[in-house]
């Protein structure tokens, strides 16, 4: 039952992930490569909080909520005015500048070590000390980041950013700022992976660099990919999915040290398949 609830709550946690992806990439047409350190910082600002007793886990999430949206915010400004290959390699940047500072500042990540013990959330006097506890928590964040997702993508702002990924120019000639709706699709995308960041930090009750590296930069879009663009029901198909290919070959009869290895290999043709015979994915709508 454990085992159940554990994967359940990571899928979920990585669903949150997902969305942020899909809003900016899928939705919004802004390919960033950067997402799994984003993901990352709302992990460590959520653990070095807790672990330091400077915050509680409730005024922890909202820094790293808080944080995210800014440092996505602000890595989106200079980046933004360019598109293409130009953003691609961008992003990619942020993502080895942001790696290579979570591994190199040791007196504070704890560097290529990580950072272990990091408490549990606290809610009302609750300790979420395990999966039947924290598997509501994980389930109401999903729940809201959904309905938000939702609400956004039928209202005005849904509609402006889903012109821009249409025809930018047409959108710009008609008078609408486009520069700060991507702006905007940046700060809430860095709030998603923010409240993800946190709530695996404090499952997991362990973080380090490899946790949000390029490679988890790459399973987010490998996500996007499988689970479908724009669609709602696949930010939540391609985290189920590829969170259970873990523990499917935890099972199998292959030695530890290359499951890891082969997980990458799995992902990676997953995301050629996808990308030749079904780029819109297994929910997606067309791209």
């Amino acid at each position: 039952m454990n085992f159940l609830l554990s994967y359940l709550i990571i899928a979920e946690i990585y669903a949150l992930a997902a969305m942020s992806t899909n809003l900016l990439i899928g939705v919004t047409g802004i390919f960033s490569i950067a997402q799994g350190a984003i993901f990352g910082i709302g992990a460590y600002i959520v653990a070095i909080a807790t672990l330091n007793d400077a915050l509680p886990f409730p005024l922890a999430m909202l820094l790293a909520m808080v944080l995210c949206s800014l440092v996505n915010v602000a890595m989106a400004l200079p980046s933004l005015r360019i598109s293409g290959d130009y953003f691609v390699v961008t992003s990619l940047g942020m993502q080895f500048v942001l790696t290579a500072a979570f591994t190199n500042l040791t007196g504070i990540t704890g560097g290529a070590s990580g950072l272990p013990g990091v408490p549990p959330p606290v809610l009302f006097g609750i300790e979420l000390d395990d999966s039947q506890s924290f598997i509501p928590l994980a389930t109401l964040a999903l729940v809201a980041g959904m309905i938000c997702y939702w609400l956004v993508m039928r209202g005005p702002f849904g509609r402006l950013i889903n012109a821009i990924r249409e025809d930018e120019l047409a959108v710009s000639a008609a008078g609408k700022n486009v520069l700060m709706a991507k702006v905007g699709v940046a700060a809430l995308s860095g709030v998603y992976v923010g409240v993800a960041g946190g709530l695996y930090a404090t499952f997991i009750s362990f973080i380090d660099p490899s946790s949000c590296d390029i490679a988890a930069s790459f399973l987010l879009l490998t996500m996007f990919v499988v689970g479908g663009a724009r669609t709602l029901a696949g930010c939540l198909i391609g985290p189920a999915l590829l969170m259970a290919l873990p523990q499917i070959l935890a099972v199998m009869p292959i030695p530890s040290a290359a499951a890891g290895p082969l997980r990458q290999i799995i992902y990676g043709a997953l995301l050629i398949a996808f990308m030749l015979f079904r780029p819109q994915g297994i929910a997606g709508q067309k791209l």
